[in-house]
């Protein structure tokens, strides 16, 4: 039996029910997920192309440090040294390369998401509206998910992050790299949660990158411009954000619901309102005084040959003959229009 055995070659090792993914790779780290001790883990990682073809370069400089840390935790002792234990030399215990590894890669994947304006995880819509992305959708970027039965569903099987997903992200908590603050929305049915905000530390981005306050702030404050442009030019297309959208769809229900429930009154024969008119002329005072401000708008893009950026609108308003409402109404009153 055993001589059939050995012609068979080697057998893939099991824990329980489940075979090792891994036969032959790495057997003595104490770990089923084929961790290599002396490198990084970098191909599991799987992060979303940047706009422009390349990372801010603080971005850039937070990657490429986290991935540093696997090798030399001693640069960022909140997170290497959590446990507060220490060696027989007195030297304060660091985390294991495994722990290091998975926050090496959750990390990095945070910071291809992270707005440099709010530090906040997750990104803009053409919408303009900033979406937080989801623990799950982290966890797939860096190949940390599995598969287990979904309870809700018979038969079938849903993707779920791993424990050691988790972990890291405890780990990340816990060492204060980052904040997680849970939503949740009134339905009929009781509460529905919605993806969880979550936050970057500017002191543990400091740590991280190597960079000074003030150079950390000047990156922060080109990314401040970028998305204040990217946003005019969602204003300007006449684009509510999600929340607005929300909002208005809401109120058009419940003038449905109204509408069926009590009806809508005549509007047939109904003598003129007099006391409308004061209200008639306001409303068609701020209908030409938009207009005028659009007409600004127009001027000012076709001096610059393009959109204005940041507080350049503000400034050149009043080259290109814009007054303010209180001013537009006074000479149109003087003027007897």
């Amino acid at each position: 039996m055993s001589a059939m055995m050995a012609d068979a070659g080697p057998q893939p090792l099991s824990w329980g029910r489940k075979v090792y993914k891994h036969p032959g790779l790495f057997l003595g780290t104490g770990n089923r997920c084929g961790h290599d001790p002396q490198a990084l883990a970098v191909t599991r990682l799987n992060l979303h192309d940047p706009s422009g073809g390349h990372w801010p370069k603080l971005i850039q400089a937070g990657i490429d440090r986290i991935q540093a840390y696997f090798d030399n935790a001693a640069a960022l002792p909140p997170l290497a040294h959590l446990s507060k234990k220490k060696n027989k030399d007195g030297t304060m215990r660091q985390n294991r390369s495994e722990a290091r590894e998975s926050h090496a890669l959750v990390t990095s994947v945070i910071f291809t998401y992270l707005d440099l304006k709010s530090l906040r995880v997750g990104y803009y819509t053409n919408t303009g509206a900033f979406v937080s992305i989801t623990f799950l959708e982290i966890a797939r970027r860096c190949g940390m998910t599995c598969e287990i039965k979904d309870r809700e569903n018979e038969g079938q099987v849903k993707e779920v992050p791993t424990s050691r997903f988790w972990r890291a992200v405890r780990d990340l908590k816990k060492a204060g790299a980052i904040s997680v603050f849970e939503q949740y929305e009134e339905k009929d049915a009781g509460k529905r949660a919605l993806t969880a905000i979550k936050t970057f530390s500017e002191k543990f981005l400091r740590l991280i990158t190597g960079w000074n306050p003030k150079r950390v702030e000047k990156a922060r404050k080109r990314a401040h411009s970028r998305v204040g442009t990217f946003l005019l030019g969602a204003i300007e297309a006449g684009v509510e954000n999600v929340n607005q959208r929300k909002h208005l769809v809401k109120e058009i229900q419940s003038a449905n619901v109204h509408r069926e429930l009590f009806g809508s009154a005549t509007a047939k024969n109904r003598q003129p309102v007099i006391a409308g008119a004061r209200a008639s002329v306001e409303a068609a005072l701020k209908q030409e005084y938009a207009e005028h401000e659009a007409k600004v708008l127009i001027n000012i893009k076709a001096a610059l040959g393009r959109a204005p950026r940041g507080f350049e609108q503000l400034k050149m308003q009043a080259q290109h003959g814009w007054i303010s409402y209180d001013e537009f109404v006074r000479r149109r009153l003087d003027s007897g229009s």
